[in-house]
């Protein structure tokens, strides 16, 4: 599990100001914290193991765009699609610490374990800017519209205030990166040589559609409500429905 706290003042000043740019902090104060009481036990152990998924699923995304980070350094990107990326990577670490403190909410890590290593990428000997368009295109636009999906219909179910503010939160930043996403692939194509690109282009012609209808499927076939519901551990099919 990823340390949330450090004793060296200087690492903690750089904490504090990515902490700064989230749109909600895990604040004290009435209804900053569910109140477990209203629960059952059952609800909360569903969350509590739900929750350790999104730490892990956010972890991803830093590993991930770090990569997507390195080949647009490599491919000579210019300032503004870098400074998107960076922006993003810190988006994803904030998300990291969010989810793990929502775990905290819901008792803590005692009875969890969380191994957040292996989650590199399979390595390819494509252009830089090639891999860059195929992370581009599949993580940040593909994954992030289906993860805006999926976040929309959880701030529908949860009616629990505090985990429903931290879904907005999560939402509000993903709904970003998506759009970043779109834009970086546009700039992309029409910045590098066609024969570089082409290997990256039919693979994503020939995959995404499918990829797309097979995390939609997964997501359906995971909504199958039960408890833990109103803390974020469950959907129903009715709450994809705008």
């Amino acid at each position: 599990m990823i340390d949330l706290a450090t004793d060296d003042p200087i690492l903690a000043r750089f904490a504090r100001d990515l902490d700064a740019q989230a749109s909600i902090g895990a604040a004290d104060g009435p209804g900053a914290r569910p109140e477990l009481d209203r629960f059952t036990t059952e609800d909360i152990e569903h969350a509590q193991l739900a929750w350790s998924h999104r730490v892990m699923g956010e972890y991803r995304g830093v590993v991930i765009y770090t990569e997507l980070l390195a080949a647009l350094v490599e491919a000579e990107a210019p300032y503004p699609a870098l400074a998107a990326v960076h922006r993003i990577i810190g988006d994803e670490l904030r998300h990291t610490r969010l989810c793990a403190e929502v775990v905290g909410w819901l008792g803590g890590w005692e009875s969890l374990h969380l191994d957040l290593g292996g989650q590199r990428m399979p390595r390819s000997d494509d252009p830089p800017a090639a891999r860059a368009l195929e992370i581009a295109a599949r993580e940040l636009v593909l994954v992030e519209e289906e993860s805006v999906r999926t976040l929309r219909a959880h701030v529908r179910a949860a009616e629990e205030p505090s985990i429903r503010r931290v879904f907005e939160s999560l939402l509000r930043d993903e709904v970003r990166h998506a759009a970043a996403g779109r834009s970086l692939v546009a700039f992309i194509e029409r910045s590098y040589p066609g024969g570089e690109l082409a290997a990256a282009q039919a693979r994503l012609r020939a995959r995404l559609p499918e990829e797309r209808r097979h995390l939609r499927e997964q997501a359906l076939a995971r909504a199958v409500g039960g408890p833990g519901r109103q803390l974020g551990a469950k959907l129903v099919p009715g709450d994809f429905e705008e």
